[in-house]
């Protein structure tokens, strides 16, 4: 019993809903990828911020312990001070305690400065610890999301994949090796309806949009064998408008 366009249409539309399956089932995955690998950057630029926060709290450490030490050298500069006896001395031991105490009003100055960039740092780290703790959760529950529909889809890719084999019994035993051919070079779109004009009585092949001869849309409608589209090889067939129009018509 030759092929009907019904009867291709029907493999047709299994085909593309295998492939539909197919995609998404790769898109899922590669999605979820995407997304784990824009959570690592964001969690190493995360963790940058944190040792740039880290660095500068010890460096602002590292001046209050100089301050610290400073005014250590003042108050034994002072004992000293109260000791001397000679006058060059004396001024000497002023000199350095003037010398000290200015260190230490510039290192204050520099403290207050850095401790205004501290506080800023804290808070932008903070935020962003908040930000890249939603988006782990967000790419965690789309990854389970996608594994647990990946389940479902492969068990209906499954069956899909039967219902085509299934399907395929229509193709006959001459023209079977030209139809895998066909849906090896063009998968899904394997096949391709005629978009034909009755008023003009012109068609033409939906996937390659090339014209269809008058003798082999005639061929579509009084059935018979599977007709190949002569410019990019797919198989043709007629839409379910065309085909029931024609049906009237016969």
């Amino acid at each position: 019993m030759p092929a009907t366009a019904t009867d291709l249409r029907e493999l047709h539309t299994l085909h593309q809903r295998a492939k539909a399956l197919r995609d998404r089932l790769t898109s899922g995955p590669k999605t979820v990828l995407t997304r784990e690998t824009a959570l690592a950057n964001r969690t190493a630029a995360l963790d940058a911020a944190r040792k740039a926060l880290q660095e500068a709290r010890v460096q602002l450490k590292k001046k209050e312990h100089s301050v610290q030490s400073y005014n250590a050298k003042i108050d034994d500069l002072k004992v000293k001070l109260n000791a001397v006896k000679k006058n060059d001395e004396y001024k000497a031991i002023q000199n350095q305690i003037a010398i000290d105490k200015h260190a230490i009003d510039k290192l204050e100055g520099e403290m207050l400065e850095e401790m205004d960039k501290v506080e800023d740092q804290a808070k932008k780290v903070a935020a962003e610890e908040a930000e890249v703790k939603a988006f782990a959760a967000e790419v965690a529950a789309m990854k389970q999301l996608v594994e647990s529909q990946a389940a479902s889809q492969r068990a209906q890719l499954a069956e899909i994949e039967t219902a085509v084999v299934e399907a395929e019994a229509i193709i006959p035993d001459a023209e079977r090796e030209r139809y895998r051919r066909t849906v090896k070079q063009h998968g899904a779109d394997a096949m391709a309806p005629v978009d034909y004009d009755r008023k003009s009585q012109l068609g033409a092949c939906s996937g390659c949009y090339v014209s269809v001869t008058t003798q082999s849309v005639n061929e579509l409608i009084n059935g018979g064998h599977l007709l190949f589209c002569k410019t990019c090889g797919r198989i043709l067939y007629l839409p379910e408008d065309e085909q029931t129009q024609a049906r009237r018509g016969k």
